[in-house]
């Protein structure tokens, strides 16, 4: 039986140059998503059909919400930063990787004990510079995996066993053992390798069944993956063609929520998706799980 009841809508009609980072927040009911190069931290409520945003002093790439208060913790060019969604005031900073300043953080999402997980990326393409890093309550830092290109997609099994990781370039989704007292990760081994005709891995969820639903930038789709065999299930096609982050959402979190980009596209590309950018949806029979947030569990 298909998982995608209909096709992909238009939820917010948007030109973000980098959208990215969708995660449904389930305690206030509201979808957040960034404009990594427009320096947009974004905050779609479907129950009113309203997208607000702030702007932000630096790139802002990835973002989670907090236990103690309405902020979202995000990372942005240089730092973790704590800031809140309405105003934009920024509550905290904390460097990350100052001491490599042609890299960015990207991609992130807390596991189930409440720690944040975020990787980096370099900004000119260099190869194995970036890493993956898990910040625990009270901010400190711990790297977790080195010789990374491009930090994406991230997600712990149901039963806290195992963690899957995308970096984009390798073309691959890996899997870990995953101690879930410690945060510590094991036995990497490869689980899929995404073929080149379907684009390149970028942001990964996890529905309730276990299977693996990833934005395929260069895909113009979001394919997904059987997180057990690494069997590929399905393929949802999306009127753009960079597809950079998907979150389960909506009041039974059978909403597939999708986010574009416009960056990098030819006058070519635009004409054949002009909705390129666009915060999209789909309806699903699958059940989405929610989103850990950041702090004391």
């Amino acid at each position: 039986m298909p998982f995608v009841q209909s096709d992909a809508t238009i939820a917010v009609h948007a030109e973000a140059t980098l959208g990215e980072g969708a995660l449904w927040d389930s305690v206030r009911s509201v979808l957040y998503w960034v404009d990594i190069a427009g320096r947009e931290l974004h905050s779609f409520r479907p129950s009113s059909g309203t997208d607000t945003y702030v702007s932000t002093d630096e790139q802002v790439t990835t973002v989670v919400p907090v236990s103690d208060g309405d902020d979202v913790l995000v990372g942005m060019e240089t730092c973790i930063a704590r800031i809140n969604p309405d105003s934009g005031e920024i509550r905290q900073r904390v460097a990350l990787e100052a001491d490599i300043p042609e890299n960015r953080c990207n991609d992130g999402k807390c596991d189930p004990q409440g720690r944040f997980w975020i990787g980096t990326m370099s900004t000119v393409k260099r190869t194995g510079t970036a890493s993956l890093y898990r910040i625990s309550h009270d901010y400190e830092i711990d790297r977790v995996i080195g010789g990374v290109t491009t930090s994406n997609g991230i997600v712990w099994s149901a039963d806290e066993t195992a963690l899957f990781y995308i970096d984009t370039p390798t073309r691959r989704i890996d899997t870990f053992a995953y101690d879930a007292e410690t945060g510590s990760v094991e036995q990497r081994r490869t689980l899929v390798e995404v073929p080149e005709e379907l684009g390149k891995p970028d942001g990964m969820t996890i529905d309730s069944e276990g299977r693996l639903w990833v934005a395929m930038f260069h895909g113009a789709c979001v394919t997904v993956w059987d997180s057990q065999s690494g069997s590929f299930l399905e393929k949802i096609d999306i009127p753009a063609k960079n597809i950079t982050s998907v979150a389960f959402g909506g009041e039974d979190m059978s909403t597939l929520f999708v986010t574009s980009a416009r960056v990098g596209m030819s006058e070519e590309d635009l004409a054949q998706y002009p909705d390129a950018g666009c915060l999209f949806s789909v309806a699903t029979s699958a059940t989405g799980t929610s989103a850990s947030r950041f702090g004391l569990h």
